[in-house]
């Protein structure tokens, strides 16, 4: 077919798909609906799949982000599972392949179903093809809701990394998620505060004092869930007024809203970025997952740009007011305990971990 076949696997979602050549389409349906309906799942492949993850695990936890996402999410969200980045040797190990086939049988169906086709095809032989394809699959079961939604109070998570150079620091508020009305102005908020690479909290801390080299704000969203973060890596005698910047901009975008031309310059950014998104076949099929995942109404994408150009200061200065409670902020530094403790004690009631 001139293309590939992949299955990509995150928090809300499951893709199986892939690009073939455009007279391939409706076969490549067929295929996609047969990975889908019909997975041998073989139990001989569970010990290599187990082994593979184990030393993925190992090396994600060698590095200080993937430590620092995992205690932020420990924290933010507890004994759910969006408080697990990752699973613990126990739970690795004992997995057996009638927990996988029932996870399968459990969660896939067509009630939770999109498909998506993008490009040049015959619509004709295409629509054939998925109604042949996927016509009499099951409904299975309906999504559920996530067990627990984000919670935080100002307090520090210190990690220890003895004799690291850097410390690497996540800044968390718990916020809205992406099906609510105030969402594309929260984002347009941070893009301007700390999610592009000229925004205020960047050219402070990098451009200005050269605390770091590549610090980012985002939103962190889920089904029905979302939290703000600021992350960055900064040298580790610069923890504590790298904090102290962070949430110094916080401050000063809720006391003043931005100038109509500082807006205008990122208003345009993320206008542009949605333009090349969805230049693309895989950019498109992200956007209409993204709306259908979130259940925003079917003229979302095309307001999308209006709505931000008809953002004013005021009304991103009220984003940060509203959602960016740092007062309750969840802080996770992790780095040198000796060096960064005096530092940090000042932002919050200090919690460590060896």
């Amino acid at each position: 077919m001139g293309g590939s076949l992949d299955v990509t696997v995150g928090e809300n979602r499951t893709d199986i798909g892939g690009d073939v050549l455009s007279e391939f389409g409706p076969p490549m349906i067929a295929l996609v609906a047969d990975v889908a309906r019909n997975p041998k799942l073989p139990e001989s492949e569970l010990s290599r799949l187990k082994a593979d993850r184990a030393r993925q695990l190992s090396v994600s936890k060698s590095q200080p982000q993937p430590l620092a996402q995992e205690k932020l999410r420990a924290v933010m969200y507890g004994d759910s599972p969006y408080g697990r980045v990752f699973p613990t040797e126990a739970m690795l190990s004992g997995y057996t392949i009638a927990q996988v086939r029932d996870f399968y049988s459990s969660h896939f169906g067509a009630a939770r179903a999109h498909l998506y086709v993008v490009g040049r095809f015959d619509a004709a032989a295409v629509e054939a093809a998925a109604r042949k394809a996927f016509s009499d699959w099951k409904p299975g079961a309906a999504p559920a809701p996530p067990a627990s939604a984000a919670k935080s109070t100002r307090a520090v998570y210190l990690l220890d990394r003895p004799g690291a150079p850097q410390s690497t620091i996540n800044i968390a508020v718990p916020v809205i998620d992406p099906s609510q009305p105030d969402w594309d102005r929260l984002f347009l908020m941070n893009t301007l505060l700390g999610g592009a690479f000229s925004s205020r909290i960047t050219s402070n801390i990098r451009e200005q004092k050269g605390y770091t080299y590549s610090p980012n704000g985002q939103l962190s969203s889920r089904y029905r869930d979302a939290y703000w973060v600021e992350i960055a890596d900064v040298t580790t005698d610069k923890t504590g007024p790298a904090i102290h910047e962070i949430l110094g901009e916080i401050d000063r975008l809720q006391a003043e809203p931005p100038s109509e031309k500082e807006l205008k310059a990122f208003q345009n950014y993320r206008a542009g970025i949605f333009v090349l998104q969805n230049s693309s076949r895989g950019g498109i099929v992200g956007q209409l997952e993204f709306v259908d995942l979130h259940g925003l109404p079917a003229d979302y994408l095309n307001g999308y740009v209006g709505r931000i150009y008809a953002t004013t200061p005021e009304q991103v200065q009220e984003m940060a007011r509203k959602y960016l409670k740092d007062d309750q902020a969840t802080i996770v530094v992790v780095g040198d305990r000796k060096v960064i403790e005096d530092q940090v004690k000042e932002y919050g009631p200090l919690k460590t971990s060896p």
